[in-house]
């Protein structure tokens, strides 16, 4: 018996795995709430197959995630490493009215300039 964490990691791995076997028409990987129920260790290693999709395979990746702390996690995880890349977050919440608020940041990469050359 699998747990739902163990389920849902192999339910992803064999979507994950479907996409890259198969010619791709769309340049993008669409997922939402990939994570649930999955164990830190997990979740670390879904970042880097999510890096490795969209920096190695040129794959543009939408994700949508419920909790704030995986948003952060996937945004530092996810943040741009060379010259050209980049990364788009968009939180979206309610305001006092009721009325969902999309909140955009967009990230390109800078060279650190504390480091000597």
């Amino acid at each position: 018996m699998l747990s739902q964490g163990n389920l849902n990691t192999a339910a992803l791995t064999l979507f994950l795995a479907l996409n890259l076997s198969v010619p791709s028409q769309l340049p993008w990987l669409v997922l939402d709430d990939p994570v649930q129920s999955m164990d830190d260790v997990h979740i670390a290693q879904f970042a880097a197959l999510l890096r490795t999709f969209s920096k190695g395979l040129g794959k543009q990746v939408v994700i949508a995630v419920h909790e704030r702390a995986l948003f952060e996690y996937l945004t530092l995880e996810l943040s741009p490493a060379f010259a050209g890349d980049s990364l788009i977050t968009v939180e979206i919440s309610r305001n006092f009215a009721g009325d969902a608020v999309a909140d955009p940041h967009f990230y390109v990469f800078e060279d650190d300039k504390a480091v000597a050359a």
